[in-house]
């Protein structure tokens, strides 16, 4: 930033100000109470609106000179021109976050760790959003899956991810001693980890298990078939052995056959006889013929009879009855008569000794018949009987040995559980096998997360990632600020991870008054450099003594002369200007508020 001219009116101590800077370096001076700090907050004020001595806007009047009601500021530089109107405080400012600190030299030492740390991160451009952290952790070959878990809390700050990175370490570790058994996780260690070993051939017991279950079944199947042989000649002997428990009674059955066929022979004969003297008898009567097979016919024959009666009374006395009854009683007499002939004959009495007997004889009929069907039934199981018989003749000419069979069964049987047990032997090693190789991959697994866990862990520590922006935003300013005390022969600044500043081997609260103006300096320069501003305001340069005082102008006329300063301004209590300046300073004198005489450097 070069200012090319500073106007101040009634602010403060400056009540009358109008110099043209003509050169780099403008050395302001007077003596106690001129107004070269009021010009210095003025210049402040316009730049970046900010006010040293009121912190309430409603205050800005105090700042106006005493007697006066109103004073202004106006800093022209090359691009533009920066106001402030009091006491209203309007004005145009620059929006730029490290002017201040440019501006005010001491600002840096007055902040904290965590705000020179942020200061530091913003001047740098390093970026500290959750994205950018990650992006590093990834860059640095964190596991990709857990990174993105403790993404949310990078929201919380470095220290609150590195500690839950740290606990999920220690939790993998913890796991990894369960499933070890109690091991005690190590790096070395737990890469190598096995379980205790198994059988010799253990890792063929899955391919012999396969095996002996192939057998097992072929076995089984020639069981089964000899098991149901064996069932089966077992169920012959047990049908055999009932047979010949039934052979008295069935040999006594079969014995009768002759017997029965000879009652039957007779039987069939009785029935003939009979059949012929119930036909004869029932003729007698004037009856049909009796059809065995339809024994409803006596009662068909009593309807038709009855009904060819009711007609005859019917004709003979129409009167009384329904003439619709009548037709339908002569059309079923008339079907009857087609099919049966007369219900009774005509012309002749009935034999009374036929009609007496015929109940008789057609009981006797009746029982020979019944007689005829018992005879074949007995005949039919006689047969059997002799077929049965002849059956366990012919299976006793056959032997059945169950011994042979029952061995095959015994022999397969003890094959096949041999198999069996062959292969639950093979599938509880294999199963053993599987089971220790599922503990080597859980605790490799959780080997693995631990070292993950570590790593993001071991990032996320200030070491890590944080030293590493840290060096980002430290590295360049430390360099700056090592060539600065080489160009001014003053003692090396540090500001150092902690944020602790350190001038030559003390702490900056150790150091003197003076040395403590020198680190202001330096620091206010060097953020200048590394923001670009270009732009430096000392003020009390005479707290130096006049070896530092001609280091400082040294110091600032080399950086002019490089153009890395275009705008220094220096303020300070000085009896007289200086006789001799270098070629890019210039000296103003302020007396009473005003701008007095000006000496240049030839």
């Amino acid at each position: 930033m070069k200012i090319t001219h500073i106007q101040a009116s009634n602010v403060l101590g400056a009540r009358a100000v109008d110099v043209q800077l003509v050169k780099p370096v403008a050395l302001f001076a007077g003596k106690n109470g001129a107004g070269k700090s009021s010009l210095q907050e003025a210049v402040r004020m316009a730049l970046t609106g900010e006010t040293v001595r009121v912190g309430l806007k409603k205050d800005y009047g105090a700042l106006v000179t005493e007697g006066q009601e109103s004073g202004f500021v106006e800093v022209a530089t090359a691009d533009t021109a920066y106001s402030v109107v009091l006491p209203s405080g309007k004005g145009i400012h620059c929006e730029s976050p490290e002017l201040p600190f440019v501006l005010d030299a001491q600002r840096f030492a007055r902040l904290d760790d965590k705000e020179r740390r942020a200061f530091l991160y913003g001047l740098m451009g390093v970026k500290m959003d959750v994205g950018s952290i990650t992006s590093r952790m990834l860059d640095s070959d964190c596991d990709a899956k857990k990174v993105e878990q403790i993404a949310p809390f990078l929201r919380a700050g470095f220290d609150a991810a590195q500690k839950e990175a740290a606990a999920k370490a220690r939790d993998a570790k913890a796991s990894w001693k369960t499933i070890t058994g109690g091991e005690t996780w190590g790096k070395d260690k737990a890469a190598k980890w096995q379980p205790a070993p198994l059988p010799a051939d253990a890792e063929k017991a899955g391919s012999r298990h396969e095996n002996a279950v192939a057998k097992m079944k072929e076995v089984d199947q020639a069981l089964g078939a000899a098991q149901q042989e064996l069932g089966a000649a077992r169920a012959k002997v047990q049908s055999r052995q009932q047979l010949a428990a039934q052979r008295e009674d069935l040999a006594e059955k079969a014995g009768r056959i002759d017997r029965i066929k000879a009652k039957l022979e007779r039987d069939e004969a009785d029935v003939a006889e009979w059949t012929q003297k119930v036909e004869a008898t029932r003729a007698k009567t004037g009856a049909a013929p009796v059809n065995p097979k339809a024994p409803g016919e006596f009662l068909l024959r009593g309807l038709a009879s009855v009904t060819d009666g009711f007609l005859s009374v019917a004709r003979s006395f129409p009167d009384p009855f329904d003439e619709s009854l009548i037709n339908r009683a002569e059309t079923h007499l008339a079907e009857y008569k087609k099919l049966h002939g007369w219900p009774h004959k005509k012309g002749g009495a009935p034999d009374p000794e036929a009609v007496a007997k015929l109940p008789e004889y057609e009981r006797a009929l009746a029982l020979v018949q019944s007689a005829v069907a018992n005879d074949k039934r007995d005949l039919a199981a006689a047969e059997q009987a002799a077929a049965k018989l002849k059956e366990l003749d012919e299976q006793a000419a056959e032997a059945i040995d169950l011994e042979p069979l029952q061995a095959k069964v015994a022999e397969l049987t003890d094959k096949r559980d041999g198999w069996r047990a062959d292969a639950d032997k093979y599938r509880a090693t294999a199963e053993q096998a599987a089971r220790r190789q599922a503990v080597i991959d859980q605790a490799a697994a959780l080997h693995a997360d631990v070292l993950a866990w570590t790593d993001i862990a071991d990032a996320l520590a200030p070491d890590g990632i944080p030293g590493e922006i840290l060096a980002e935003a430290l590295g360049p300013i430390n360099d700056r600020l090592h060539v600065s005390a080489g160009f001014a022969e003053w003692e090396q600044v540090v500001i150092h991870s902690d944020m602790r500043i350190t001038y030559g081997l003390r702490d900056y609260a150790l150091v003197s008054e003076s040395e403590k103006w020198r680190v202001d300096a330096m620091i206010a320069e060097a953020v200048s450099f590394l923001a670009g501003v270009k732009l430096l305001v000392l003020d009390r340069f005479d707290v130096l003594d006049l070896k530092g005082r001609e280091d400082l102008l040294y110091w600032l006329d080399g950086m002019a002369l490089d153009g890395e300063v275009e705008t220094a301004l220096i303020f300070g209590t000085l009896k007289a200007l200086p006789a001799q300046l270098p070629e890019t300073v210039c000296a103003h004198w302020i007396d009473n508020g005003t701008a007095g005489q000006m000496k240049e450097a030839a």
